[in-house]
């Protein structure tokens, strides 16, 4: 919570928290130029739950992170989800489409790595398409939340124009 209280201050303030992915070309913006997406690590009584950003509009990142600046309009994120319990780490890779508006905060709430999944082998191939709820923070007096698609896999998903698909 206090990093996610520690980002909205920084994005509100003009200033780019340590780790916050530049996810536009060009020079640097302000703030209320740019949207910024969030996610986080969940830690629970006997599991561990790391969400990070990979991609944004089919650019990939060498540094993942909890939070990407861009610039406004119909943007595909990428994520890489890994669960830890037991000695096996379950990793998840999720892609899905958010409308950015400048000035706002997203928060999306990431589906857990489906239950099914963890009764097969962890190389085991498997897809699903879920919905998942996306918070958006805009103003002190302005927040909302919307569903959205979600596309998650075993293996790393990329995009084409409008369709999801494996990577090549």
């Amino acid at each position: 919570m206090r990093l996610a209280a520690a980002a909205l201050l920084a994005l509100a303030a003009g200033c780019t928290p340590l780790g916050t992915i530049k996810a536009y070309p060009g020079p640097d913006r302000s703030s209320d130029e740019l949207g910024a997406v969030e996610t986080v690590m969940r830690s629970e009584t006997f599991s561990i739950t790391d969400n990070e950003i990979t991609s944004v509009d089919g650019v990939r990142f060498e540094k993942r992170g909890y939070v990407a600046q861009m610039l406004p309009g119909a943007r595909w994120i990428g994520l890489q989800g890994t669960l830890r319990f037991g000695r096996q780490p379950r990793v998840q890779h999720c892609v899905f489409e958010l409308n950015v508006d400048p000035g706002c905060l997203y928060r999306p709430a990431v589906p857990a790595y489906p239950r099914d999944a963890l009764d097969q082998p962890a190389d085991a191939a498997w897809r699903v398409t879920r919905s998942m709820t996306v918070v958006a923070e805009c103003t002190e007096k302005m927040s909302y939340a919307v569903q959205v698609p979600i596309d998650c896999s075993a293996r790393p998903l990329c995009y084409s124009g409008s369709t999801v698909g494996p990577c090549p």
